[in-house]
């Protein structure tokens, strides 16, 4: 199976519902927009590494979760 970007945005929506987190709390503790993180659980084509890394800490997985395939 190929992993493309709308996969990855899936699995960064999983991995923040485990977290407990919520779209308003994520977009505070990185200091985004609301419609710039809805686009990352969307379409994962508009994020940065560097924001992967950030979401990885704060949902406390590892960054290889958002690649994960089935």
């Amino acid at each position: 199976m190929d992993l493309d970007s709308k996969q990855i945005a899936n699995n960064i929506k999983a991995e923040r519902n485990r977290a407990g987190l919520t779209i308003e709390e994520v977009c505070s503790k990185l200091k985004v927009s609301r419609p710039t993180y809805i686009k990352y659980e969307k379409d994962a084509d508009t994020i940065k590494a560097s924001q992967m890394v950030a979401l990885a800490k704060l949902f406390n997985c590892k960054i290889e979760m958002f690649f994960y395939t089935k």
